[in-house]
């Protein structure tokens, strides 16, 4: 068979491929395990590459960013943070079975100490200090609040010695559902010595009251000597393609230049 019979080939198969896909609704994709294809594995190697030892999880939910760090081989310790009740109580019993899996007490984390009611949604994965967007929770169903918790509230900085110190190589994970920037506000000495960040993005906000632009964030992180090495989206409207939210992966400079050379 020549190279062009060949080429003709494969463009026929994923042609039959595309509309198989449209027909049936469901992609059918196959990849080998790599970095690449699996940004649960990609945040492992950059915590391994960069040997960061302690993870702080805010805004853990039922534990599932926390449980695949450890399925896919990262030794390190972590510390989770949930302020809703349900979904604490799941991560408890989830982390129950690992030895480095730490989960802090039920609150939630901002940029002021105190109580604040929580918007808790059908899918617990959407709950918010903040009021999700009349228009996304009309295309997501179970966003929709359900009802509001009064949770307690701390800062980062206020919280520190008791589950973090300044002796530990830390790489933060923050996804606070539209909070984002108030737990960063609320860390402003964490953030002099922390190495690593991985952050919900908003490109459109799902959240009403989100005004941080990704523009303005990856200024902000600049300033502070961090650059983006990974992006990952995380959340897209199905009928419109339009991307609301991407994770990123922030390193601090000084930690890209130790493997660099």
């Amino acid at each position: 068979m020549g190279i062009i019979q060949k080429l003709s080939t494969l463009n026929e198969i994923e042609k039959f491929k595309r509309k198989l896909e449209l027909i049936s609704g469901i992609h059918i994709k196959m990849k080998r395990l790599s970095p690449s294809s699996s940004e649960e594995l990609r945040t492992v190697k950059i915590l391994n590459t960069f040997q960061f030892n302690k993870v702080l999880d805010i805004g853990a939910n039922t534990g599932q960013f926390a449980e695949s760090l450890i399925d896919f081989g990262f030794k390190g310790k972590i510390v989770s943070f949930e302020p809703t009740s349900k979904a604490y109580h799941k991560l408890v019993k989830r982390a129950s079975k690992y030895k480095n899996w730490n989960i802090a007490e039920k609150c939630a984390v901002g940029d002021f100490i105190g109580n604040t009611d929580i918007n808790v949604s059908k899918h617990s994965v959407y709950s918010s200090i903040k009021k999700i967007s009349p228009a996304y929770s009309s295309y997501k169903n179970d966003s929709d609040i359900i009802h509001t918790e009064t949770v307690q509230i701390y800062t980062l900085d206020s919280l520190q010695n008791k589950y973090f110190n300044k002796t530990e190589n830390i790489f933060l994970k923050i996804d606070t559902q539209g909070f984002e920037k108030e737990v960063l506000q609320g860390a402003k000495e964490l953030l002099n010595y922390v190495n690593g960040i991985k952050i919900e993005v908003p490109l459109q906000p799902i959240y009403n009251c989100v005004s941080w632009e990704i523009a303005e964030i990856v200024h902000f992180f600049k300033e502070k000597k961090f650059k983006c090495i990974s992006l990952n989206e995380v959340a897209v409207n199905n009928i419109t393609g339009i991307v609301h939210e991407v994770d990123a992966i922030f390193i601090r400079q000084k930690h890209l230049l130790l493997v660099n050379n």
